[in-house]
């Protein structure tokens, strides 16, 4: 829950809370990647099936108000008001984790094959983001669109989260469900934190609630947008 989030850092600051742990160990053979890129809950036919469907371009204009948030959880602020640099390989190479271009050249890459092979996730927007990289930031997007689909955006959008108990719980353990599927990976780690939503402290179910938060003055923008239109 973003947050989100890092034991393992492999998405940026060291933060140690289940929004924060997005991203699986990795092996020195693989690419680093996140339970939103590689859901255990899909298997091998649907995940050709989904490949097959049009994207959602809802799933990518929630991302960015969702990635942004994760920013500004996890990644501490400079003087200047940037995020502190947290470099990644382009397509998740796990060699380039914390390497900068100065360091890639250093190594002996040209200036063009170093800016080519690393991102700084934190300071790049999500739809400058390679497509690896906007892959592991769908996941939990995807999840609160299918809550819109089912439950309808009206009843998002005006529940009161801070207030009514009932709502609270319903969409704060549907949200941490969803987050327990796509962490599985992290349960020897943090048994603590796949529990049901109702027995996490107050701290953590906030977290869940945070993102339904996001999710709100999302469907009132685009709501505000067709209103325009």
């Amino acid at each position: 829950m973003s947050e989100t989030i890092k034991p393992n850092d492999e998405q940026g600051a060291d933060a140690s809370t289940q929004w924060d742990a997005l991203t699986p160990p990795t092996t020195d053979t693989q690419t680093e990647t996140t339970p939103d890129s590689a859901s255990a809950t899909l298997g091998a036919e649907d995940t050709a099936e989904s490949q097959e469907q049009a994207p959602d371009p809802r799933v990518d204009s929630l991302a960015i108000p969702l990635a942004r948030d994760y920013a500004e959880r996890n990644y501490p602020k400079q003087e200047d008001g940037t995020f502190t640099p947290c470099w990644r390989g382009v397509n998740g190479e796990k060699q380039y984790r914390g390497k900068s271009p100065a360091d890639l050249i250093a190594e002996g890459m040209s200036e063009e094959e170093a800016k080519a092979a690393v991102i700084d996730i934190a300071n790049t927007p999500f739809d400058q983001y390679s497509e690896h990289w906007k892959e592991a930031n769908r996941g939990g997007a995807r999840f609160l669109i299918e809550l819109v689909d089912t439950y309808g955006s009206s009843e998002i959008m005006t529940a009161d989260f801070a207030n009514d108990e009932a709502m609270r719980v319903k969409y704060g353990d549907l949200v941490h469900k969803n987050w327990m599927e796509r962490n599985s990976w992290e349960k020897d780690q943090r048994p603590e934190l796949f529990v049901p939503f109702i027995q996490l402290p107050p701290d953590e179910q906030q977290k869940d609630i945070d993102q339904l938060i996001i999710l709100q003055e999302w469907l009132k923008q685009q709501s505000a947008g067709e209103s325009e239109a």
